[in-house]
């Protein structure tokens, strides 16, 4: 045992070793071995233990394990290792082992390797920095790298092609280009490297192939040419467009709302709404400040009120309804108990104004009581947020409720009445305030300023 411990060559080749760790063993076992013919041992598996560890400063220079079906074991990620720590490995062999492809950094640990043979693999595609900077010559024939990146081969003397199936197209290019030029000794003759894909160029010499380069130059400008063109037009077609687009709707956002609801109206055929039949006298009780009856008559009155122009609502105002000599706080009451709805302009007049607080308090507690969503809310003018906030029952509305701010752009009165009237004929439950709490939106309605109040 003490002879074969000392032993520098060792050749277990075509045994029935199927474990990879009879490597590591061997290596670490035979501390002067320099050289381990292993090949043709069918690896079936990798169950290392890890007293087998590779010696840091091996004495080992060849390592044959071709025909030992290393494919399977990296394909699972195990004994990705082998090769770190030898770092005096001058030979390695791992041909005919199927391989589709190179793990990263198998060979990292070979800062001495000087020769591999990678031959009649599976190989497609290897990596710009897979092989270490000491390799001088490579056995790579029979695979199949269509396409090499000459780059691998710049440190080597001897390489060795042959078998290779390449693919003749542009891609090949950088590759021609090296074969014509470098220095690196073939160790099969370069006129033997023949074209396999397409089939209109198989068997065709790659070294006539070369002829046709600068044809791939053209193309390959004429065709990034026309795609960078094309990308420019599509690129500023998209641009300008979405800035037409913007600026369009802008200038004609209230010609488009008035459009689209024309085109609704004619594709749905929707009829126009029924007049409101209850056993209430009004449909509406309009609350404002007497100081602004001018301006509610103009914007508001004109859209809604029945007895002003052909519209749907039988309005409630105070100037014209009320009872003369009745107690005014009997007559809103009345009103708002005698109207579907209860629509209060809400400006700085308003809430300057305590009937109109104490009718808005009254409405909401009517609102409350049927749990209907009867009071609905303008607020015109420039009225700041916290100035709605100071009155306790506009605050508890406000933060419940949606309300509608008068338009400051004249294209969107169209949708604000469009919204008002929806909200007016719109019979909804009120939610309680739990459900309430979540629903503190507001529509705020962009557009032009309201006249001055």
């Amino acid at each position: 045992m003490d002879l074969a411990a000392n032993s520098t060559y060792m050749d277990v080749r075509d045994n029935r070793l199927n474990n990879l760790e009879d490597v590591y063993m061997l290596i670490t076992d035979f501390h002067r071995l320099e050289t381990l013919m292993f090949g043709g041992n069918l690896i079936k598996w990798c169950t290392l233990n890890r007293k087998w560890a590779v010696p840091i400063n091996g004495t080992l220079k060849v390592l044959d394990v071709h025909d030992s079906c290393l494919q399977k074991v990296w394909m699972e990620g195990k004994c990705l290792d082998l090769f770190d720590h030898l770092c005096n490995l001058r030979g390695l062999n791992l041909s005919f082992n199927s391989l589709e492809s190179l793990p990263q950094g198998i060979f990292a640990g070979l800062s001495s390797v000087h020769e591999i043979d990678l031959s009649f693999n599976a190989l497609t595609y290897l990596q710009s920095d897979v092989f270490p900077t000491s390799l001088a010559i490579l056995h790579i024939l029979g695979n199949f790298l269509a396409s090499p990146d000459p780059g691998i081969f710049q440190t080597l003397i001897l390489l060795d092609l042959e078998g290779n199936r390449f693919h003749c197209d542009c891609h090949l290019q950088a590759f021609l280009a090296w074969l014509n030029a470098t220095n690196v000794t073939h160790l099969s003759p370069v006129a033997e490297y023949r074209c396999a894909f397409p089939a209109a160029l198989q068997n065709l010499p790659l070294l006539n192939y070369s002829r046709t380069v600068e044809a791939c130059e053209v193309d390959d400008e004429e065709s990034t040419r026309g795609l960078r063109f094309a990308l420019f037009v599509f690129t500023a077609g998209l641009v300008i467009t979405a800035i037409l687009c913007g600026a369009a709707y802008a200038r004609l956002r209230g010609r488009i709302f008035v459009a689209y609801k024309k085109i609704v109206r004619k594709v749905l055929d929707a009829p126009k709404p029924p007049a409101i039949t209850d056993e209430q006298p009004y449909d509406v009780f309009l609350c404002f400040s007497s100081k602004d009856y001018r301006w509610v008559e103009a914007a508001v009155l004109k859209k809604l009120d029945s007895q002003l122009s052909d519209n749907t609502f039988r309005c409630c105002l105070e100037a014209r309804d009320f009872l003369p000599g009745e107690d005014h706080l009997s007559n809103i009451r009345d009103a708002i108990w005698g109207s579907r709805k209860t629509l209060c302009v809400v400006s700085k007049e308003f809430l300057k104004d305590g009937w109109c607080l104490e009718a808005f308090s009254l409405a909401q507690g009517r609102m409350l009581e049927e749990l209907t969503n009867i009071l609905v809310m303008v607020v015109v003018g420039k009225v700041a947020h916290y100035q709605l906030m100071r009155c306790n029952a506009v605050r508890a509305f406000v933060q419940r409720r949606q309300y509608l701010t008068w338009p400051e752009d004249p294209q969107d009165l169209d949708w604000f009445y469009e919204q008002l009237v929806s909200l007016l004929l719109k019979d909804t439950k009120v939610k309680t305030f739990a459900e309430g709490k979540e629903e503190a939106e507001s529509i705020q309605l962009q557009g032009i300023r309201a006249p001055q109040l």
